[in-house]
């Protein structure tokens, strides 16, 4: 019903299932989405969305309601980091790429004529990212191991 564009049948449904003591990932996440959306209560949906992604991070569905209801408040920078942590879990998804590409779109590769995933183009990109300020680098967390790549 939600994607058909009929979220307030949909506010119905959601609210019967959680009001019936559903803890289903599903239906938290379309209770939260239709409880903003609907009805205008954007902190308990997002309360709602957030519960549902400790549950069920890999999810699509329930990654893209919270990235949905961060954007809803504003908070495109976190919208994009849960959609990323979706990615990690979910390689590939194309709801998820299409969102995230629509909310944080690539820049283009320094040289166009060489592959996007050429070394080159890879070092020139960051080079101009430290120059303007734009690089951040990923801090890998104590005790974790790094993933060696193979060619």
């Amino acid at each position: 019903m939600c994607r058909k564009g009929r979220m307030a049948d949909a506010a119905i449904v959601f609210r019967e299932l959680v009001a019936a003591g559903s803890e289903e990932p599903l239906h938290l996440s379309y209770y939260g989405l239709t409880t903003a959306t609907v009805h205008g209560r954007r902190r308990e949906g997002l309360r709602y969305c957030q519960r549902a992604m400790q549950f069920d991070p890999s999810d699509p569905d329930v990654v893209s309601n919270l990235a949905r209801l961060y954007e809803l408040n504003g908070q495109k920078q976190k919208a994009v980091e849960t959609l990323r942590r979706g990615l990690r879990q979910t390689p590939g998804h194309p709801r998820l790429l299409g969102y995230i590409n629509r909310l944080s779109p690539r820049r283009k590769p320094p040289l166009s004529m060489v592959d996007r995933d050429n070394p080159i183009n890879k070092q020139l990109a960051i080079l101009a990212a430290k120059m303007t300020g734009r690089y951040k680098k990923r801090k890998v967390p104590t005790g974790q191991q790094l993933k060696v790549r193979r060619a």
